[in-house]
């Protein structure tokens, strides 16, 4: 693989050209012969499929034409010998064996009627007689069997496909191998007279010699060179697969061939019965297996299945020696053909391209002077006149270059002196803030301590409208307990009145009881002395009672003096505590005022602490940017040297020395303040390559011939010549 390559890479345009036509169109013209060899190999097997397929229903139509005959003289013969057994028919089974009779003559063993017609007709005939339960018995017939005796005794096989037709009612006419000899075969029925079947009339026409004359004109057939016909058998039982005809194997059994594949064939023809099939066969002492075809039909009366089979290499045997002599010639023409291209592509391609190569050496090498002369208006020619312009563009690129680099180099000077000024500005704004940030760190340190004193007092004031909220709970508790017991000596009072009414009631009850005594007499006289006792309990009850209310209004007349001061001082209690909870919210002000004052003083910090960052930041920057007008200077003095290696056609390009303009102080480092981390990390070594960014724009370019293109300003400088030389 990698010779093939590293061969490939060392040929010429001409050779490659060559080789690649000659691949192409040998695979075209391969592509080409191969689709004519199949199309003509794919018409040939269908010219070979229509042969065999012709031959095939040619020996159906053969084989049937036979058939046809043979039945129809069958049947006239059955016909014949139905005429000869027409009567009265009789079946006595009381004995061991049936006795047929026709009309009262018995039909066993009596060859009387079907002697006659065998010598008449030539066919053979049996008489079969209804026995048991279903059977029939052979008791007169015309066949003998291999011996030359005649076949009676025997019974019809229920196998037989004439038994189903007979037990119907029905005829049937078939083929039938009977001792060896191929017999057209009818069965009828024979009937009573009450219409039972009591026995059968066979005929039987020998047509051996009319088959054998079939199968040889069948083995005589021929497809292609050593091809053949054959006929199977396809009825289901051991027989099927037999080979009816064949040239060498007739009456074997090839059900089970397979092709050398393990694909039983056969079976598949038989179960499929019409069609064709491919398949590989190895004959006999051959190594290698060769296709074939095989085409079959089916011919149902008989059951047999008709096959042709042959070679296909055979029949495109003549296409491939064909095929083989086409690709011959045509690999000739192509060879020719590849010959005079090759020599076409040398003359017109190859040698101006290479005239073009050593011209694209020449100008590798500076010489801008070479030309080529070509009055060529195709391609070629618009290259060769494209390197003469090529040359003439450079010619104009590097004078332009030479006068552009003496420029860079005197505007990188005055970038220079700008960058250092610029340094020290920028030193002198990071001392600022740098001083700026330490007092707002000493006031913020100081509205913070504010803040925390503000929240304390805030924190203790909350606590005492705790305890002032927590009293006044505490009185309002006193005025509801001062109402209740208020209250209460209210309806003592009212209880009292109640006890003095009731002695004033018994006392008057008393007097009245006493004059009532006084009345009764003698008899009230004990009475009298109770009422008296009662109005004096009533008496001492109503001074009691008058005694009692006295004290209870005094009582309850100082809890009411009592009630109204608790009052007044729950009253007192509640404007405190209103006073109080105004106070915290002023407190609670003050103290978010302050946490706000910290936090914007800490941003107004950071913020000036963001700025010293960014000032020392652009300080490195101003440091780099020195740097990299250094390199840009020291560029422009290696592209000069580099375009010198160029000869025009006025002379070679002198070496110029770009002039500096000399620095009015070297650039100082400025000294990062301890606590930016930011500055400390931030690179100042002059010597690192400028970034894209911090590139310079050249100076104008002096005025140019009218024909020259003005220099354009790069991208980005580059850090070495060798670099700067790739980008030019």
């Amino acid at each position: 693989m990698h010779i093939g390559q590293r061969f490939w890479r060392r040929q010429g345009l001409g050779a490659k050209l060559a080789i690649t036509n000659f691949v192409w169109v040998a695979s075209i013209l391969g592509l080409l012969v191969l689709g004519i060899a199949w199309g003509v190999s794919h018409s040939l097997q269908s010219k070979m499929h229509s042969e065999m397929q012709q031959g095939i229903q040619m020996l159906q139509r053969f084989i049937e034409s036979n058939d046809k005959d043979l039945r129809q003289r069958t049947q006239l013969l059955a016909d014949s010998l139905a005429r000869s057994l027409q009567g009265t028919l009789t079946l006595d089974r009381s004995g061991s064996e049936p006795l047929l009779s026709l009309n009262g003559e018995l039909l066993n063993g009596n060859d009387v009627h079907i002697q006659g017609f065998t010598r008449s007709t030539g066919a053979v005939a049996t008489v079969f007689a209804a026995q048991g339960q279903g059977d029939f018995l052979r008791i007169a017939t015309t066949l003998k069997n291999e011996q030359g005796e005649a076949a009676l005794g025997s019974l019809l096989d229920r196998a037989h496909p004439a038994y189903a037709a007979i037990q119907a009612g029905q005829s049937y006419m078939g083929l039938a191998n009977l001792f060896g000899r191929q017999y057209m075969t009818h069965y009828r029925p024979l009937k009573d007279a009450a219409g039972a079947t009591v026995g059968i009339a066979f005929v039987g026409q020998d047509f051996s010699e009319l088959l054998d004359h079939l199968k040889a004109s069948i083995r005589s057939l021929q497809v292609g060179q050593s091809g053949y016909y054959f006929v199977l058998r396809a009825e289901d039982g051991p027989q099927r697969g037999q080979l009816v005809v064949h040239p060498a194997q007739e009456g074997k059994n090839i059900s089970d061939s397979q092709d050398s594949d393990g694909h039983f064939f056969i079976r598949d023809m038989l179960d499929r019965k019409q069609g064709s099939i491919t398949y590989p066969w190895t004959n006999p002492g051959e190594s290698q297996a060769r296709e074939k075809l095989a085409v079959f039909g089916h011919y149902a009366p008989w059951n047999w299945v008709f096959a042709s089979s042959a070679y296909v290499d055979e029949f495109t045997a003549e296409t491939q020696a064909l095929i083989i002599k086409f690709a011959a010639m045509g690999l000739g023409a192509v060879l020719v053909l590849a010959a005079v291209w090759f020599w076409l592509i040398r003359r017109m391609i190859v040698r101006p391209l290479n005239e073009a190569s050593r011209m694209a050496d020449a100008i590798a090498e500076g010489d801008l002077t070479v030309r080529i002369r070509s009055d060529r208006q195709d391609e070629i020619g618009h290259l060769l006149e494209a390197m003469n312009n090529t040359s003439t563009g450079l010619t104009r690129v590097v004078s332009t270059v030479h006068e552009q680099a003496h420029s860079v180099a005197l505007a990188s000077a005055e970038i220079a002196q700008a960058n250092q000024d610029l340094a020290t500005r920028t030193e002198s704004e990071a001392s600022a803030l740098e001083e700026t940030a330490a007092a707002m760190e000493e006031l913020g340190s100081t509205v913070a301590h504010n803040a925390d004193h503000a929240q304390s007092a805030d924190q203790r004031t909350r606590e005492a409208q705790r305890v002032v909220t927590e009293g006044g709970q505490a009185v309002r508790k006193v005025v509801q307990t001062m109402q209740g017991i208020d209250a209460s000596s209210k309806k003592i009072a009212d209880i009292i009145g109640v006890i003095d009414g009731i002695a004033f009631q018994t006392n008057i009850l008393a007097l009245n009881a006493a004059v009532e005594a006084a009345r009764a007499g003698e008899h009230g006289r004990g009475f009298a002395v109770v009422a008296g006792e009662v109005r004096a309990l009533a008496g001492r009850s109503a001074e009691a009672a008058k005694e009692i209310k006295q004290i209870i209004s005094h009582s309850v007349a100082e809890i009411h003096a009592g009630n109204q001061q608790a009052a007044h001082a729950g009253e007192t209690m509640e404007q405190a505590i209103t006073e109080i909870e105004k106070v915290t919210q002023l407190i609670t002000d003050i103290s978010h005022a302050s946490g706000e004052q910290s936090n914007g003083v800490a941003q107004v910090a950071e913020a000036v602490t963001h700025m010293d960052q960014t000032t020392q930041k652009n300080a490195a920057l101003v440091e780099e940017m020195a740097g990299a007008t250094e390199g840009l200077r020291k560029q422009s003095e290696e592209l000069v040297r580099a375009v010198s290696i160029f000869r025009l056609e006025g002379g070679p390009v002198n070496p110029l020395r770009s002039p500096v303009l000399a620095p009015r102080g070297a650039p100082s480092t400025p000294a990062a303040p301890a606590r930016s981390a930011a500055a400390a990390t931030t690179p100042r070594s002059p010597a690192l390559a400028p970034s894209a960014a911090a590139a310079p724009a050249p100076a104008p370019a002096p005025a140019a011939p009218a024909a020259a293109p003005k220099a354009k300003a790069p991208a980005a400088p580059a850090t070495t010549a060798e670099d700067d030389w790739e980008t030019f």
